[in-house]
């Protein structure tokens, strides 16, 4: 059985000022500058920081995700974490990657520059052709499909939990991956939303959040 991973990002490329504290921030920079000193100027291990990831484990409960700590993974960003997955082999030897349309365009400008093969699907106010979705995924050699399913951007809307779920049964039958990009999790008011990777049985959904 495959073992899928989680993959964590702290980075935001437009932040604002109104949901960031800046100066709470600051603080705790100087405070960890203080007490871990040269520890954090130095090479770390492949995963990121092991004490990190120990908070990360326990916050990802948070949104249904329960991860065992070899599983997650940080990087400086979530255009790091979708550009090594695009070029990295997976289990189903496939190469080219579904993605939503509209959707991130520095992702779909990242697929252009690395020359990976991309096909796209029509998202609107009302979700997907999951009749479409499974046609593509059956004709297509789709390596995996890359959806916000909450809050999408630039949309802003989601997908219902029998849509997620029955993404996930398409994506199971056809062996496809799927890779969950919910970065806006914090902002859940439902607390009944959970994320496609808690319905996965750790094989098919690679789960990123900022």
């Amino acid at each position: 059985m495959i073992q899928w991973k989680l993959v964590l990002d702290f980075s935001s490329s437009s932040p604002d000022p109104a949901v960031f504290p800046y100066l709470d921030f600051q603080h705790c920079i100087n405070q960890a500058i203080d007490i871990y000193k040269n520890d954090l100027f130095i090479y770390g291990t492949p995963r990121g920081l092991p004490s990190l990831i120990d908070v990360v484990q326990k916050q990802l409960t948070n949104y249904q995700v329960f991860a065992k700590k070899h599983s997650i993974f940080i990087t400086s960003g979530i255009q790091q974490a979708l550009s090594i997955l695009a070029v990295i082999p997976f289990p189903n030897n496939r190469k080219t990657i579904l993605i939503e349309q509209p959707g991130y365009h520095l992702f779909i400008e990242s697929l252009e520059a690395l020359q990976v093969p991309v096909l796209g699907i029509k998202r609107t106010s009302k979700g997907i052709d999951l009749a479409e979705l499974e046609r593509i995924f059956k004709e297509e050699e789709i390596k995996f499909f890359y959806t916000m399913p909450r809050y999408h951007n630039p949309l802003g809307t989601s997908y219902t939990q029998e849509e997620k779920k029955k993404i996930l049964e398409l994506a199971q039958r056809y062996h496809v991956f799927i890779v969950e990009d919910d970065y806006l999790a914090d902002f859940e008011q439902n607390s009944k939303a959970d994320p496609i990777y808690s319905y996965d049985d750790f094989t098919h959904v690679i789960y990123l959040k900022s």
